[in-house]
């Protein structure tokens, strides 16, 4: 399961590279501004600094390394886990946040900041900007609960009791 995970984050980091270019340099939207898609959705660009939704804005050239070391180090400890994964859902769930990852450090490191674009609103109102990276991001922690709550026959107690055979609750 290892492979296909890192296969998964490898294609994950492809397609947020691969969207990031094309509203970037093929669409140009930082020459467009704001590019009305739906009465409640926009792509628009911004050059965001911090994290997931522009949490933690790191201004500074040590803020903005200190966020690429510590985005490495959560990838690192994600493949480690990947190496040990309990199910097939866990493995799809860190596949996704650790290519969602790679694409914002790949940002980070080559612009500054991770280039943002889509953005849900209602009237003056923005819910967040975000990119293709951050969805994958959500999409696997949001794996990584259920999976955690729901997967069948691993929650920590074994069906039986090994001593005298009798089902536990």
């Amino acid at each position: 399961m290892f492979i296909r995970g890192v296969a998964l984050a490898l294609a994950v980091f492809l397609i947020d590279r691969a969207s990031k270019w094309w509203f970037l340099d093929i669409f140009r939207l930082p020459e467009k501004g704001v590019v009305e898609i739906l009465p409640v959705f926009n792509v628009v660009m911004v050059w965001n600094r911090g994290v997931s939704f522009g949490l933690f804005s790191a201004e500074s050239d040590t803020g903005r390394w200190a966020l690429v070391a510590l985005t490495s180090a959560i990838v690192l400890a994600l493949l480690f886990w990947l190496k040990s994964v309990p199910s097939r859902l866990a493995m799809v769930a860190i596949g996704l946040v650790i290519g969602g990852a790679l694409g914002n450090i790949y940002d980070r490191v080559v612009f500054g900041a991770v280039a943002d674009f889509f953005q849900f609103h209602w009237g003056d109102w923005s819910f967040a900007i975000f990119n293709v990276a951050d969805a994958f991001i959500s999409t696997g922690a949001a794996l990584l609960v259920w999976d955690a709550f729901f997967r069948q026959g691993t929650t920590g107690r074994k069906k039986h009791d090994t001593e005298n055979g009798t089902k536990q609750k």
